[in-house]
């Protein structure tokens, strides 16, 4: 049946496209303080540099007093200031909105759901890590030296309105010239920057292929060639070009730009008679003009930079705007339910979006406390899915997941969560142990049972390594799990890659063990040979429990709450 769980198990339709605007706002705004003194500070420095450019071209045509070089002397002073200000300001500012994006990206997928994350692939969100915030990183680095150029030549254009109407609006004719030739550029390298950062997608799933495909491609010649020439190096050659299409663009229109501030002097040079402007104000506007150049070309050379970092921070707010949707499950620092007799799959369908048709489809299972529970069957009969739907990694198309009879809501996921302790088929194994104060020498004891003594030491909760056989860093997940103190355990094929001694010691001694300190253990296995460990044996068989059979003299459950 269907129950109120299934409120938040429907999957969310894929999200719009996020406003960017919206987005930079959304970070900008803790920052808004720094923002005002970093801009007030350089649109100072830089209509100081105005000013100062006007007092120098007064000075040119007239007798220099004393008053005008102190002047001069304290417009430099505010313009160094406040370059200096800025500069300090807009490093900052760059270097916090970063920090905050890799805060926000890694928060989004930390509290996204399993199934999402598993459909995003880890190609894709490392190149978001990776690439998309150095991106936006890179861009930060140098804000400060691109806002300084924007205020020096605002300053200076201020100066130049001051100085003549008639030239500033030649000026802007040229600028207007340079703006509609920059915008048509902008269109074209900013559609060869995204092709690029489209590639870096599937560059990063060849890296990775690289590193943990290392075996394999060592082993196959033609699997290795195929994959350095055919995948990495034609990746990586239609990226270099891609990217050098776009920045070839860019410089030519650059010189383009530069080209029009030297047809404007020398159109005032040669309209100079004609014009009826004073020597001064067109001296001015010379000297006014050149002396601009060099910002106006370091505002020009931020254009790439921009262009790259508005496609990554494009990127970042898709990603985050999806994983969004999600919404967080509950309250991190809400207590686990109470688990007192069982906890139950209630009519639980789930069914995997876009994938090959295969659904789970469980009317009823419950996993009573102090049980052994083996869950079997054959390859891509529904096991694991089984697994993460009780969990509650996976969340239900429908059905609800039965705590005690109650059902676990949205708000109460992440808390029942908090249940459980697994060693998963690929699992990651964590250097920190996660054990209660003391626990140091509660893990010397494990090490020295399980056979890892002389290999592996542990000091204030961290292993000296987990660079280790395959074997031995399960039995390092097993000490993980055992000593975080769950009530509900889960084995996912743990000892499939034990030796025949440790694959004993698991079902006949930690296995009971566990089960006489109160524990509830849920197991996948193949061990037949091993099936009389369990109190019950759930058989699975495409996406439905085929059958269940149960150990009639199993032992009463042990009180709650004691410790293996």
């Amino acid at each position: 049946m269907n129950s109120p769980a299934g409120d938040f198990a429907t999957p969310a339709p894929p999200p719009p496209a996020p406003r960017l605007l919206g987005e930079v706002l959304r970070l900008l705004q803790p920052f808004w303080r720094l923002i005002l003194l970093t801009t007030l500070a350089g649109g100072a420095g830089g209509i100081a540099m105005a000013w100062a450019l006007s007092l120098i071209n007064g000075a040119l045509a007239s007798a220099t007093s004393t008053g005008m070089l102190v002047g001069l002397a304290a417009l430099c002073g505010l313009s160094l200031v406040g370059q200096l200000i800025a500069g300090i300001g807009n490093s900052l500012l760059g270097q916090r909105i970063v920090a905050r994006l890799r805060q926000d990206v890694c928060a989004r997928i930390l509290r996204a759901p399993l199934a999402q994350i598993e459909q995003m692939k880890s190609p894709r969100l490392l190149a978001v890590l990776n690439g998309d915030v150095e991106k936006i990183a890179e861009f930060g680095n140098h804000f400060a030296g691109y806002t300084t150029a924007l205020a020096i030549v605002l300053g200076c254009f201020a100066y130049l309105f001051a100085l003549s109407v008639p030239l500033v609006c030649l000026g802007l004719v040229l600028v207007a010239l340079g703006a509609v030739l920059n915008n048509r550029a902008m269109s074209a390298w900013l559609a060869r920057f995204d092709e690029a950062r489209g590639l870096e997608d599937r560059l990063q799933k060849q890296y990775r292929a690289i590193i943990e495909g290392a075996k394999e491609l060592r082993l196959n010649r033609r699997r290795r060639l195929r994959l350095e020439r055919q995948g990495i190096g034609a990746l990586t050659d239609r990226i270099a070009a891609v990217n050098g299409r776009a920045y070839a663009i860019f410089w030519a229109v650059d010189t383009i730009s530069i080209a029009l501030i030297f047809v404007f002097v020398g159109t005032v040079l040669a309209l100079r008679p004609y014009l009826g402007i004073e020597n001064e104000a067109i001296t001015g506007f010379i000297i006014v003009m050149l002396f601009a150049k060099g910002p106006i070309e370091e505002l020009a050379s931020a254009l790439p930079v921009f262009s790259q970092a508005q496609i990554a921070l494009r990127r970042i707010a898709l990603l985050t705007t999806s994983l969004a949707e999600a919404g967080p499950d509950g309250d991190d620092a809400a207590r686990p339910p109470r688990f007192r007799e069982s906890l139950a799959l209630d009519g639980v369908r789930h069914r995997f979006e876009g994938g090959s048709g295969f659904a789970l489809d469980i009317p009823r299972l419950a996993i009573r406390r102090g049980e052994i529970t083996f869950v079997v069957g054959g390859n891509g009969s529904g096991k694991t899915t089984l697994i993460k739907l009780l969990l509650g990694l996976y969340r239900p198309c429908s059905g609800a997941v039965l705590v005690d009879g109650a059902p676990v809501t949205a708000a109460g996921l992440d808390a029942y969560r908090q249940l459980f302790s697994g060693v998963f088929a690929d699992y990651h194994l964590f250097d920190e142990i996660m054990a209660a104060p003391g626990g140091d020498a509660r893990v010397g004891a494990w090490l020295q049972r399980l056979g890892l003594a002389g290999v592996v030491s542990v000091a204030d909760g961290r292993l000296s390594t987990t660079d280790l056989s395959t074997g031995q860093r399960k039995r390092l997940a097993y000490i993980h799990a055992v000593l975080e103190d769950r009530p509900i355990l889960m084995f996912d094929e743990w000892a499939a890659d034990q030796d025949p001694e440790f694959r004993a010691l698991f079902y006949r001694t930690l296995l009971p063990e566990l089960r006489s300190a109160g524990k509830t253990v849920i197991a996948v296995s193949h061990d037949d040979r091993y099936f009389d460990a369990a109190d019950r044996v759930v058989h699975m068989s495409g996406g439905r429990v085929a059958a269940i059979e149960s150990r009639q003299d199993a032992p009463a459950p042990a009180p709650a709450g004691r410790e293996a």
